[in-house]
């Protein structure tokens, strides 16, 4: 499967960047460079920058710092699942037989992508008949991270975000559950889950009744007893201790509350381009846990299938989770660029960043249709 989306940069930081990039490649940015202050040191994706003063008057200088926000956040988080996914598709390939050193160049997106295909063929090289069964990986929103980030928004004084529950479908709410869980408990291919009811995952334990094969693991289309490597739901009127992420009712103490939707908007007047910046903001940083893969091959092969079992679930994960989210919402961080244009209009050092940001936007949206595509020539190979 090959997912390929286009994207177009706003107007203005891209006509802004092109005019003056090459001067400032050319005298760079140290204490040689006769314009000095007029470079950017101030845009550092992974880094929280809503306190920047960026030299612009008002609500500009917050709108922009959102804005900026969005997208160093972004580039962080593709240039970590980029790497992560390379580092996972060179261990599979090297374990199932291929040389370490067979690919060489330091270009990251092609690292990743060259040693996604050697996995892809390694893959397809191994005897006997695969099959698989996948966990959806699931995803869910901070609501600390998009509260945080609405904070810096020039709004209404009377203005708040709201509890996370009043901005949530409360069939999406999911909580660190102190008590029982009655509805579903969301485990993952590392954390197994306490178990009586359904489990889309690895069922370790029983299914109705019956031991599982392969000493106790495996897929279970019924009812499991034991341990979920995946998402539970307690079967109808049950209550279940969950270790996990628990969604849709829990008996006792509920903390650290997250959205598996993206939160719908405060009930108040706020800046729409700050909003979405914040979204984007909150998009970026979401947490996605790996699904768990159960893998059967054909004939004896216990150490092959310990292998796809070691690396399948951060590579489907890329395909279905971190990487499905940040792909969809690649054109909304292009569009929040277009908050950056506002700079223009000022003669604060803001301008001047538009253009590491605005390169940072066309590498990012670049590299996530990479990571994708790679992650899903991999999953194609074991016919996921």
């Amino acid at each position: 499967m090959n997912t390929t989306k286009k994207y177009r940069l706003a107007a203005m930081p891209a006509l802004v960047a092109a005019m003056a990039a090459p001067f400032l490649l050319a005298t760079g940015c140290d204490g040689e460079n006769p314009l000095g202050a007029l470079c950017c040191e101030d845009f550092k994706p992974g880094t929280n920058m809503l306190e920047v003063d960026w030299g612009l008057e008002g609500s500009l200088n917050a709108d922009f710092g959102v804005a900026i926000q969005a997208i160093g956040d972004f580039q962080a988080s593709v240039t970590a699942l980029m790497t992560d996914l390379g580092a996972a598709c060179r261990g599979m390939a090297v374990e199932l037989g291929e040389d370490p050193n067979a690919v060489t160049t330091a270009d990251p997106a092609a690292y990743t992508e060259q040693w996604c295909g050697l996995a892809a063929t390694a893959v397809g090289n191994i005897q006997g008949s695969i099959s698989i069964n996948v966990q959806p990986a699931q995803c869910s929103f901070s609501a600390e991270v998009q509260a945080s980030c609405e904070g810096s928004c020039q709004v209404d004084a009377s203005c708040e975000g709201g509890d996370i529950s009043a901005r949530c479908d409360p069939g999406q709410l999911s909580v660190k559950c102190e008590g029982t869980c009655s509805g579903s408990c969301e485990g993952s291919a590392n954390v197994a889950v306490s178990c009586t009811g359904a489990c889309e995952g690895t069922c370790e334990g029983t299914c109705d009744g019956q031991a599982q094969p392969g000493g106790g693991s495996g897929s279970c289309a019924g009812t499991c007893d034991g341990k979920c490597r995946g998402s539970c739901t307690a079967e109808a009127g049950a209550e279940i201790t969950c270790e996990g992420e628990c969604t849709g009712g829990c008996t006792g103490t509920a903390t650290a509350p997250k959205c598996k939707a993206e939160l719908t908007p405060p009930s108040c007047e706020a800046s729409a381009e700050c909003q979405a910046s914040c979204k984007g903001s909150a998009s970026a940083k979401a947490e996605c846990t790996p699904p768990a893969v159960d893998v059967t091959i054909s004939g004896n092969a216990e150490a092959t299938v310990a292998v796809l079992e070691k690396y399948l679930p951060q590579i489907f994960g890329v395909v279905e989770g971190k990487g499905k989210l940040l792909l969809e919402n690649a054109g909304a961080i292009v569009e929040v660029s277009g908050n950056l244009s506002a700079a223009v209009e000022g003669d604060g050092k803001a301008v001047f960043c538009i253009i590491p940001a605005g390169q940072a936007i066309a590498d990012a949206a670049a590299n996530i249709q990479v990571s994708v595509s790679a992650a899903a020539n991999v999953t194609a190979s074991v016919g996921g």
